[in-house]
């Protein structure tokens, strides 16, 4: 028997927070092309585009007590450096990576004893992709020289999760769970794919 009802509840907010193993060995390959450029000095990638933290919030309306369909938006973020400091100077290559997510999700709740759940998503939006880079030089008691740029990237996303809640008051839940996300840009060789596994925690709230 279920121990709590939706009856009175139309809407849910959720927030997440994950970790993202993404597909970014194109930008990763750049990176190290990048450093074998600078007039074959040793310069060194000593951050090469690391799996990392994501945010994400949603917001839901039952259709039913088991049905739900909503919005959604994401966070996610990486970067990269190539340096060479000696007793001369100093050499900075450093690479910031957002992504924004935007999207629409549906959801099927089992529900079980005890206030356990079962919740079978889907995703499906835009991600726009900005990398933004910036290149310096430093010869010291001489002079420095720097300069900026950006790309943009924009690409279509399906993600499927499983996750398991558990509620610890009316209306409030924790969960935990697992997606993948596939981007179109796995297809066509974009120099920017967050694909990957994403493992998450996070918070319900129903009114």
């Amino acid at each position: 028997m279920i121990g709590f009802s939706l009856s009175a509840q139309k809407i849910r907010i959720t927030y997440e927070t994950g970790y993202g193993m993404y597909s970014l060995s194109n930008l990763k390959d750049f990176q190290e092309s990048h450093s074998s450029q600078i007039n074959e000095l040793p310069v060194s990638a000593v951050v090469r585009f690391p799996n990392y933290i994501n945010h994400s919030a949603t917001l839901c309306i039952y259709l039913d007590e088991s049905n739900l369909l909503g919005i959604n938006s994401a966070y996610l973020t990486s970067g990269g450096r190539n340096s060479l400091m000696d007793y001369s100077g100093e050499y900075i290559f450093d690479m910031i990576l957002n992504g924004f997510q935007f999207g629409i999700e549906s959801e099927h709740i089992r529900r079980f004893k005890n206030n356990f759940g079962l919740h079978l998503n889907f995703k499906l939006g835009l991600i726009k992709s900005e990398l933004k880079y910036s290149e310096s030089f430093k010869i010291y008691g001489v002079g420095e020289s720097s300069s900026t740029d950006k790309l943009s990237q924009y690409d279509f996303f399906l993600e499927p999760n499983i996750n398991f809640s558990k509620i610890i008051i009316s209306g409030l839940a924790i969960k935990a769970g697992l997606g993948y996300n596939l981007n179109t840009s796995s297809f066509y060789g974009g120099m920017i794919n967050w694909s990957g596994l994403r493992p998450k925690v996070g918070i319900n709230y129903s009114f």
